[in-house]
């Protein structure tokens, strides 16, 4: 039986977790406009197409082996937090030294060791996600997992709405200070988090695994999990990648606002998601999931046919409800269909195929 104060909603480590999700996307935003700027500067843009497929394989194998290498940890020696940390702290500490690195290109030749940094650095990026995420079980009862989802959705995809506005602010530091910002935002957000969640985590994740919701973990609990996280994935790709490539190639009359409007469409999801989460906590999230799939393809069919501008853009409409559905039901969604003993791995699982898609479209359009 779970105690009082497991059935309550800890908004303090909330605001922690979404602080540090805010971190990581200031940080992917920096990475996306300083790598190209990089690899010109330092004469090795032969490497382009090697960092986005290096980038993708680490986006979608990382968070699993760090959520497989957590469980197994916390199985063993009784800790949680351990894959977290090395994460936070190395994340960190190459921010500071790609920083190094390019404050003395001008001296020295860096140009070999920088795309190995950058690589070392998406790893350690994806060292922590997982961990990270799979603690909102931790915060909340099961049934309130969408509300906490809501919060974080807001957070990340406010700020990826508000991208122009954070490009702005990095173009303003310049490519060294934003490296060594990146690292503070990290860390700090990372030892906040750590801090606010450590004995809430370890207490709530006894209870847990004492009542145990799953008690045998079967290999159609994690093939749900891949296609949910598929299906988040497809529609994430196709407002941020696809979206302006098709506006920019079938309407070259809207090509100079080919990247606002999936900036405006990823701001309306951002709030719709947080209103609609209270109500997502209420509702049967399997049949959540399979309406976010229906209208997901229906908007994806409505998009690739579409030879209208404006119907495209109703298509786009479309695919950020049916994203912004799957969004805020997915992880409850994974959570709930895995052992408390097997939940980290498996919510890697889930993020890894989320990002599948993308990295396919961001190979094929880069």
């Amino acid at each position: 039986m779970l105690s009082e104060k497991s059935q309550t909603l800890k908004w303090r480590e909330v605001y922690s977790l979404a602080a540090l999700n805010a971190a990581v996307v200031i940080s992917w935003i920096a990475y996306h406009e300083y790598q190209p700027v990089l690899m010109k500067n330092l004469g090795i843009t032969h490497l382009v197409d090697f960092m986005i497929v290096a980038k993708a394989i680490i986006l979608v194998t990382i968070p699993p082996i760090a959520g497989w290498l957590s469980d197994k940890i916390l199985q063993k020696n009784g800790k949680y937090l351990i894959i977290f940390t090395v994460g936070i702290g190395a994340t960190a500490m190459v921010f500071m030294v790609v920083a190094t690195l390019i404050g003395t290109s001008d001296v020295i030749d860096v140009s070999t060791i920088v795309p190995f940094m950058i690589v070392i650095w998406l790893i350690c990026m994806n060292l922590f996600i997982s961990p990270a995420n799979s603690m909102i079980e931790a915060f909340a009862p099961a049934k309130q997992l969408p509300i906490v989802v809501g919060v974080l959705f807001l957070v990340t995809e406010l700020l990826y709405a508000l991208e122009p506005v954070v490009v702005a602010l990095v173009l303003f530091f310049g490519d060294t200070l934003t490296f060594i910002v990146g690292g503070i935002l990290i860390s700090v957000t990372g030892f906040i988090f750590h801090k606010v969640s450590r004995d809430e985590v370890m207490q709530r994740k006894s209870e847990l695994i004492a009542n145990d919701r799953v008690k045998t973990q079967t290999p159609m609990s994690y093939l749900a999990i891949v296609v949910v996280g598929l299906f988040l994935g497809l529609g994430k790709a196709f407002l941020v990648e696809f979206l302006p490539e098709h506006f920019a190639t079938r309407f070259p009359g809207f090509t100079e606002y080919e990247g606002y409007i999936s900036f405006a469409i990823l701001g309306i999801c951002a709030v719709s998601g947080f209103l609609i989460s209270k109500k997502v906590s209420k509702s049967n999230l399997r049949k959540v999931i399979v309406s976010s799939f229906i209208v997901l393809a229906v908007g994806v069919g409505t998009m690739i046919f579409s030879y209208d501008p404006y119907l495209t853009l109703i298509a786009a409409l479309i695919i950020g409800a049916g994203f912004t559905m799957a969004n805020i039901s997915g992880l409850p969604f994974a959570i709930r269909n895995l052992s408390v003993r097997h939940v980290t791995y498996g919510v890697g699982i889930y993020i890894g195929a989320s990002e599948v898609i993308t990295g396919l479209f961001e190979y094929m359009y880069r």
